[in-house]
């Protein structure tokens, strides 16, 4: 079965689209494209409007190529053939976009602080809050919250040029670089410049033994 086409991955910005409907089952639909973020690498997955029926959530296939958006219909369901239109959750997508950003930029701070070579060991990305959990040996004090939200603020404030790219040779990988720092694989959606992050804090607690579960929010 062909793959969803990935809007996104054009313009993390596109708000509306038109695709075709390629299966409806139950409350589930596929379209042969679409700009709604698929749940994946602890990103929430889009919400929004399809058809003029309420799209709750989106996320992968079992292959990982298809695209499924789970409906609340709002009268007849759609129909296999048809054309409708997308219309994306543009407050809660930019809002998870500035999180996403911001969790990148946590890292790039937590490296510049603490020296490079940190174990990341996962995160989660929603539109209010953003989290990383890093490997933190029991015997090192823990990162600083001020020092973390002092470097990473400056980040912001200082409106660097965001870059999102395929890796050259792959079908499906992703690359996000802020100026002047190393690369960092991801295929999330992303700011084009940090200074739209806006004003963050940080928090940073322990998950368990040996990690650290870092934070940022809106401040």
């Amino acid at each position: 079965m062909a793959r969803t086409r990935e809007l996104h991955r054009e313009d993390p910005y596109l708000r509306t689209f038109s695709a075709q409907v390629v299966t409806v089952e139950d409350d589930v639909v596929e379209l042969d494209a679409t700009a709604f973020y698929a749940r994946s690498g602890g990103q929430a997955g889009d919400q929004g409007r399809l058809g003029g029926h309420r799209v709750t959530d989106t996320g992968y296939g079992p292959d990982r190529g298809r695209v499924l958006h789970r409906i609340e219909w709002d009268g007849p369901p759609l129909l296999k053939g048809q054309y409708v239109q997308g219309h994306i959750d543009w407050e809660r997508r930019l809002r998870t976009m500035r999180m996403h950003t911001a969790q990148h930029l946590l890292w790039l701070a937590l490296n510049e602080a603490y020296g490079p070579g940190q174990q990341d060991r996962g995160g989660e990305i929603r539109p209010e809050k953003a989290r990383l959990d890093v490997a933190w040996e029991g015997g090192r004090e823990r990162p600083s919250a001020e020092a973390l939200a002092e470097r990473l603020n400056a980040y912001v404030a200082a409106d660097l040029p965001v870059d999102r790219y395929r890796i050259i040779g792959s079908a499906d990988r992703w690359e996000w670089r802020v100026s002047g720092h190393e690369p960092i694989p991801c295929g999330g959606t992303h700011v084009r410049r940090t200074g739209e992050v806006g004003p963050v804090s940080v928090g940073v607690t322990g998950k368990g033994r040996g990690v650290a579960r870092l934070s940022v929010s809106p401040a």
